[in-house]
């Protein structure tokens, strides 16, 4: 019993000291997965009209479901 207390506190012992020593490199590492992510920054004017253009002929355009329906 003693032998299993030992190694488990030697295994609490040793990953304490892991953490402790490669704690920033962990923390960034969390804060990358779980954390808020940061917003891509605005389209200009230009990207903007064509974003538009490119949805609106993908969606709106000859492929519209009202279109896709006519034989039926």
């Amino acid at each position: 019993m003693l032998e299993l207390l030992l190694a488990l506190l030697s295994l609490i012992i040793w990953s304490s000291l892991i953490i402790y020593f490669f704690r920033d490199p962990i923390f960034t590492w969390l804060d990358n997965r779980f954390g808020k992510d940061t917003p891509p920054p605005p389209l200009d004017e230009g990207e903007a009209e064509q974003m538009d253009q490119a949805f609106s002929d993908s969606f709106m355009g000859k492929h519209s479901p009202s279109e896709q329906r006519k034989d039926t």
